[in-house]
């Protein structure tokens, strides 16, 4: 790495990713090291079902975010005022709470509804109430602020309370409320300890009324849509799987999905370092600020390449390793998934990240809502025959759509 690529990446965007990637170690990567120990005493059938109620559980969370881990870190970091810090503070999380009643409603309406909740409804008020504090958790607060070492000493401290504590107290099938009860008194002390963090510097909190939370909304709304359009069609693939496949199914794409997901977060910490950056760069030169964006893309998307490559050939060994013999039927699978893995960098970096930037976010809530309903049509025509196949057969073609939509997009632009 030469000192010509160091001066153009300043050093907080070297650590900022390796403070996230230690966030993210506790987040997802220590759930992908307990998966093989929690596959081997639950089986495909209660890790399907718990997959079924976290993908419920985080179609919650991005409803109780509301775009707002874009919008207000954006804001956050374009901020240079206490009193405008704490305002905005104070309208996010009016507006959580507002929300928390019709969350737990329809967790209620689905434990009723749904013949997996019926006969074991604490899956989903567990993952619910789980769901609830990792909303009310204000990462972006300290992301805008680019304060990413708090966020991961705070998410590795009590993550790996909860890791370890599975170890010990898990021992059968019948331990998967401790398991997910667990996870939820962890997300508890993450939330405890970061809001007494925030409060600490932007003072108590102040709740408003709906007149004045509506400002934020309208700025939140078109991330609201970027981001919980892809979040509910990947999640709508578990749901109907439930119904048309039997559910050790399920729990083949769940086993699956977490080892795609854990190679997905590997992205993240570049994503959501570069992200605060590029919009003050941006705000200085916005010429600058695009020749830094292409040189990121090629890198990313090089490791979205590697990604697919480790998948591709080492399929089996990777489902040996991390699920057993009992999910070695799940291997095709895995391979199919693996070919997303570099073809969701381009729609994210440029769609997700560079149109924000250029405050396209109405354009890009457009394209969003276009390839993503494609996307579910897709998947509900093949689902049926072609099971968890379907799943990245049409988020491929969804992306392949995105990507070619951002480009006509942005054609005229830097």
């Amino acid at each position: 790495m030469n000192s010509k690529f160091l001066n153009n990446f300043n050093r907080p965007l070297i650590t900022n990713p390796f403070y996230l990637y230690f966030s993210n170690f506790s987040d997802s990567i220590l759930l992908l090291l307990l998966l093989p120990f929690l596959a081997r005493i639950f089986g495909p059938t209660n890790i399907g079902e718990i997959g079924l109620s976290q993908s419920i559980g985080l179609i919650f969370l991005i409803i109780l975010e509301y775009g707002f881990a874009v919008s207000a870190t954006k804001s956050i970091a374009s901020n240079t005022s206490l009193a405008k810090d704490k305002f905005l503070v104070g309208q996010i999380f009016s507006f959580k709470l507002y929300l928390l009643p019709v969350i737990i409603f329809f967790a209620y309406l689905i434990s009723v509804i749904h013949p997996v909740f019926i006969n074991k409804p604490y899956l989903i008020i567990i993952s619910t109430i789980d769901i609830i504090f990792q909303s009310l958790s204000p990462s972006w607060y300290f992301k805008g602020k680019q304060r990413f070492k708090y966020l991961a000493i705070t998410k590795i401290i009590f993550r790996l309370l909860a890791f370890c504590m599975t170890f010990l107290f898990v021992k059968s099938s019948a331990d998967v409320w401790l398991y997910l009860s667990l996870l939820a008194f962890s997300s508890f002390l993450i939330f405890i300890a970061q809001i007494f963090a925030m409060i600490k510097e932007v003072g108590r909190l102040r709740l408003y009324k709906w007149g004045k939370i509506k400002p934020v909304l309208k700025s939140s709304t078109y991330n609201f849509i970027i981001i919980s359009l892809p979040t509910i069609f990947n999640n709508i693939g578990i749901l109907l799987l439930s119904y048309f496949a039997n559910p050790i199914y399920v729990g083949y794409y769940f086993g699956v999905s977490k080892i795609h997901r854990a190679f997905n977060t590997l992205y993240s910490p570049n994503f959501e370092s570069f992200f605060p950056y590029v919009v003050k760069v941006y705000k200085e030169d916005k010429k600058i600020a695009h020749n830094r964006i292409k040189t990121y893309s090629q890198i990313v998307l090089s490791m979205g390449v590697i990604f697919f490559i480790i998948v591709w050939f080492l399929s089996e060994n990777i489902i040996l390793l991390i699920l057993g013999e009992q999910f070695l039927e799940s291997e095709s699978y895995l391979r199919a998934f693996g070919f997303l893995l570099p073809l969701v960098v381009p729609g994210y970096i440029w769609g997700n990240q560079w149109m924000i930037v250029l405050g396209k976010e109405k354009k890009f809530s457009q394209i969003s809502v276009l390839t993503n309903f494609i996307g579910i049509l897709t998947l509900s025509f093949l689902i049926p025959k072609f099971l968890i196949y379907a799943i990245p057969i049409s988020i491929g073609i969804s992306e392949l759509l995105k990507i070619f939509l951002i480009s006509k997009s942005l054609k005229n632009d830097i």
